[in-house]
């Protein structure tokens, strides 16, 4: 089924991978392990899942030294989304809120669990305290956006029984959840430059953000869905249509396929109206250009990736 759907899911824009991806690959297994708590099966799928040709193909042009960081990162989201999601909601509130305070300044104790350590030296290792107040300030919240997204779907996902939101409910819940906003933030980062307030607050630039993190989930959607429900996940685009109009998981595809469509074409649409950021106008080409990247990127990741068979 998923090999299939590539022929739909295809962009008018290719993707691009890191020179240096080989060795940011030798570099995951090291970082996986560092997660002790995580069974030798589990370890195992992880590393298995291409983490770092993930973090390759989404900052193609990066320093090498930041990318290390970026995929340290990487695995910490997945291995945190996969394994703390589950937890009591107490449980996930009061790690969220340490994670939290980590990038408000507070460093972990050396007894705490992995998952606080990895956090916390992958922002070392991107200098994170020492970038400009503003920048810190948003993608805190896009983290918090995240997190957010996390607590809420406690009410559908991860039981035996599982219930689906109404299907728009479910845009705004899938928005928070996808996780995108914090890797969007890095771009900057990574290509060592900040965009200017009235840059990143422009409507065009909202937007471009926004689609990238529309796309990548609901792509990650299109090709998840069997994973996803064998894990009890509900928050997923194609369960929730099938759900809400009581159709065939084939019309439900059909349906989702559609929706998709129209997104890129939104999305294509917006590209051809772009403003002139007049002195900015350079920069932000890049910037978009690395945005599209990610978007592309991303889909090209789930390739016989042995995560989502």
């Amino acid at each position: 089924m998923m090999q299939s759907l590539f022929t739909e899911l295809q962009y008018p824009f290719p993707s691009r991978i890191h020179p240096n991806h080989a060795l940011i690959e030798k570099e995951i297994p090291a970082l996986i392990d560092a997660y002790t708590f995580l069974s030798p099966d589990a370890r195992r799928q992880f590393k298995a899942a291409d983490f770092g040709r993930l973090t390759a193909l989404w900052y193609p042009d990066c320093p090498f030294k930041m990318l290390i960081p970026a995929a340290r990162l990487l695995v910490w989201v997945f291995i945190f989304d996969d394994v703390y999601a589950r937890l009591p909601l107490p449980q996930l509130k009061a790690a969220q809120d340490r994670l939290t305070g980590i990038l408000r300044g507070h460093s972990p104790a050396q007894e705490e669990e992995s998952v606080f350590q990895q956090f916390a030296i992958a922002h070392h290792e991107l200098a994170f305290h020492s970038q400009a107040a503003a920048w810190k300030a948003r993608y805190l919240k896009s983290w918090q956006y995240f997190f957010e997204g996390q607590q809420l779907e406690k009410q559908y996902s991860y039981k035996q029984e599982l219930t689906y939101p109404r299907l728009a409910e479910y845009m705004d819940l899938r928005e928070k959840l996808g996780a995108a906003y914090p890797y969007i933030d890095l771009v900057e980062v990574v290509s060592g430059c900040i965009l200017p307030a009235e840059v990143f607050q422009h409507p065009a630039v909202q937007q471009r953000r926004f689609f990238v993190s529309r796309l990548t989930t609901w792509d990650n959607d299109l090709l998840s869905f069997e994973k996803e429900k064998r894990s009890l996940e509900a928050m997923n685009l194609v369960a929730v249509i099938q759900h809400e109009y009581r159709v065939s998981l084939e019309e439900a595809y059909r349906i989702a396929l559609r929706m998709r469509q129209e997104q890129v074409a939104d999305y294509r649409q917006l590209c051809t109206e772009w403003p002139d950021f007049g002195a900015w106008k350079a920069v932000v080409a890049d910037y978009v250009l690395q945005l599209d990247r990610m978007i592309s990127g991303h889909l090209e990741w789930y390739r016989d990736n042995p995560r989502y068979a």
